[in-house]
């Protein structure tokens, strides 16, 4: 397996050993996905259903020290076995991805400039329409990790007028407790669509990582990724762009695709019935973000990008910044004016009011208003 020449760092077996020595096991566990079986299960020996393949009975059981079995395979080992087992790559590799992910410690500094990413997607994925246009570089990769089994509906998710039906869609649900560094967050999964081995010309929704947004605005920072995670490669609810129907048919009625700044925009979008909404994960759109967008529009028919960032100064800059990039790349780009009248009445013209900053401050109704009359 090629490796690049930033990985300078190496484990050794003494790392091995200490990552063995260290493990969280519980939160391996829960971060690799499995499905704990709970009536069978005691406080120190769970079980869950077979990570292989689908079963109907529970199969797979883990204990202290990550140390597991699945009968139904005839296989078992340690921690780094069953990365191994699930990810592929050699020993080395799979005790990389657990340092990594922060569920066992050993004596080396992964800070340096080093990656667990390798120069080819995992095992059994391909990259994807909104990966493709990154030849200097892999992918982010796909991840076992499922923290929305673990999450809840949160009032808050209410207040803001997000419904349980767009969490399921787009993946939203606030994590209550666990080892997870976004414990206490409203969880969004950052997910692609992409093609496997078993099914190469069916793409099909992946995650890439998990977003934790504070619920209130007084905890820093306010918006927190897992390390190792390059948003400025991915843009949010890009999978809806290719495997949602209505999202290729509004992409060819609008003519446009709209980019917007965060996860609770494109969330409200998706309320109101938008479906051709991404966004850059704040006030800018890097290079390969813009590639991105230019993929998506040839691929289904966009002849412009509206970029509706928010209406603070910080927006206001970042989407010059964006509309510069968006035609270094051949996109016609559509600032959203905040200060233009969106209508007028008898009393004269009708202004945006004070106070609604950014796309999910508008209701549902105005949304789907401002869509009718082709703004965004």
């Amino acid at each position: 397996m090629n490796k690049r020449t930033s990985d300078t760092v190496r484990l050794n077996a003494e790392n091995l050993d200490e990552i063995r020595a260290s493990i969280d096991w519980q939160a391996l566990f829960a971060g690799l996905g499995l499905r704990k079986a709970e009536q069978k299960s005691k406080p120190n020996d769970w079980w869950a259903f077979s990570p292989f393949h689908d079963e109907k009975t529970p199969s797979f059981h883990m204990a202290a020290g990550g140390v597991w079995y699945d009968f139904s395979i005839g296989e078992g080992g340690g921690p780094i076995e069953l990365v191994q087992r699930l990810d592929g790559g050699n020993c080395y590799e799979a005790g990389r991805l657990i340092l990594e992910r922060g569920w066992a410690h050993a004596s080396v500094d992964l800070s340096e400039p080093v990656t667990a990413h390798r120069d080819t997607v995992r095992q059994g994925v391909t990259k994807s329409i909104s990966a493709a246009t990154e030849s200097e570089r892999p992918a982010n990769e796909v991840i076992r990790q499922d923290l929305l089994k673990m999450c809840e509906y949160h009032p808050w998710l209410a207040e803001r007028g997000i419904s349980e039906e767009t969490c399921e869609l787009l993946g939203i649900g606030y994590l209550p407790q666990g080892r997870s560094p976004l414990k206490g967050r409203v969880v969004f999964q950052v997910a692609d669509a992409r093609s496997t081995s078993k099914n190469p010309n069916t793409p099909n929704r992946v995650i890439l990582s998990h977003l934790g947004r504070a619920p209130t605005d007084d905890i820093d920072p306010k918006y927190l990724f897992y390390p190792g995670f390059r948003k400025t490669d991915e843009l949010y609810a890009q999978e809806i762009i290719s495997l949602h129907e209505d999202a290729a048919k509004q992409v060819k009625e609008t003519g446009a695709i709209v980019v917007t700044e965060g996860p609770f925009d494109v969330a409200k979008a998706v309320e109101a019935g938008l479906r051709n909404v991404v966004a850059s994960f704040g006030a800018s759109l890097s290079k390969q973000q813009a590639k991105k967008l230019k993929l998506m529009a040839d691929t289904f028919g966009a002849k412009q990008i509206r970029v509706v960032f928010d209406r603070d100064d910080a927006g206001r800059q970042g989407a010059v910044k964006a509309a510069d990039a968006l035609r270094q790349v051949g996109l016609e780009p559509v600032i959203f004016d905040w200060d233009s009248p969106i209508a007028r009445s008898s009393r004269g013209a009708v202004h945006i009011p004070a106070g609604t900053d950014d796309l999910a401050d508008f209701s549902t109704e105005q949304l789907i208003w401002l869509r009718a009359k082709n703004l965004i």
